[in-house]
């Protein structure tokens, strides 16, 4: 295996994380709570849009709707959740936020970049840069109100870090494999290769997925569960040292026959 696959490789994994997300959620049947509700659609919209990717690719051979329809996705789900964590007054300007994205990505999909001619860099950047600053907003007025308990143990903490920090990186090495399609950088002093820029941006993005990955988890973690942790467990991972009695209530406890006497 060459480099260049072992990256497309690892890319492909790193892009299945939402149906191992939404596999771990309902083995533990996580109590989402109303605030974070539409984390879970983000998810399911995640895996659909990767499984149809891959028949985008093989079947359709070309894929390059899915980009558009994810940055869509991805914004519309993440803002109704800082929509449901903002105040009244803000609330009215992250919908009109929400709407300019809108804009951009309808402009972005039939004229600037097309739907199925090239990426949505336009759409894209709108889209993250709108995320990024509701992601630090949000850090702000937590800071400025002191409504920010340990870090760790806040969902809204773990969750505007997750924003933060991977649609700020993603957008750098999203547009990284798009710059080549400019023609003023034909003239530039640096050549740019098409496939070598391409693949170079993607070499950090199996990591940042993987950090995404284990803040997600981090993050489901932090609401309750609908069972307890031995038994969100498979049938075939669940044992116990030694015998222990029944939890039930005692009238109906059957002791095992050494016991009784």
């Amino acid at each position: 295996m060459t480099w260049y696959n072992g990256i497309f490789l690892f890319l492909r994994i790193g892009e299945s994380i939402s149906l191992l997300i939404l596999g771990i959620m309902w083995a533990r049947k996580t109590k989402v709570t109303p605030v974070f509700q539409p984390l879970t659609a983000y998810l399911l919209c995640d895996s659909f849009l990767y499984i149809f990717d891959t028949f985008a690719r093989k079947v359709l051979h070309n894929n390059i709707f899915a980009f558009h329809i994810s940055t869509f996705c991805d914004a519309t789900w993440l803002t109704l959740i800082f929509i449901n964590l903002a105040s009244d007054n803000t609330r009215n300007w992250l919908k009109i936020g929400w709407l300019l994205f809108f804009a951009s990505a309808i402009t972005s999909a039939l004229w600037v970049d097309g739907l199925i001619t090239n990426m949505n860099t336009l759409s894209r950047t709108v889209g993250n840069c709108f995320l990024v600053f509701m992601a630090f907003r949000q850090l702000n007025q937590m800071i400025r109100h002191d409504y920010l308990v340990p870090p760790a143990k806040s969902p809204v903490f773990i969750f505007c870090f997750i924003v933060g920090i991977y649609y700020s990186c993603s957008l750098l090495m999203f547009i990284g494999q798009d710059l080549s399609r400019y023609s003023w950088l034909s003239n530039s002093i640096i050549r740019f290769n098409q496939q070598h820029n391409g693949v170079s941006a993607l070499w950090f993005y199996p990591f940042l997925r993987a950090l995404q990955f284990g803040m997600l988890l981090h993050l489901i973690t932090l609401f309750p569960m609908g069972v307890t942790p031995r038994h969100a467990l498979p049938q075939w991972l669940r044992f116990r040292l030694g015998w222990r009695p029944p939890t039930k209530n005692w009238r109906y406890r059957v002791l095992p026959p050494h016991l009784v006497g």
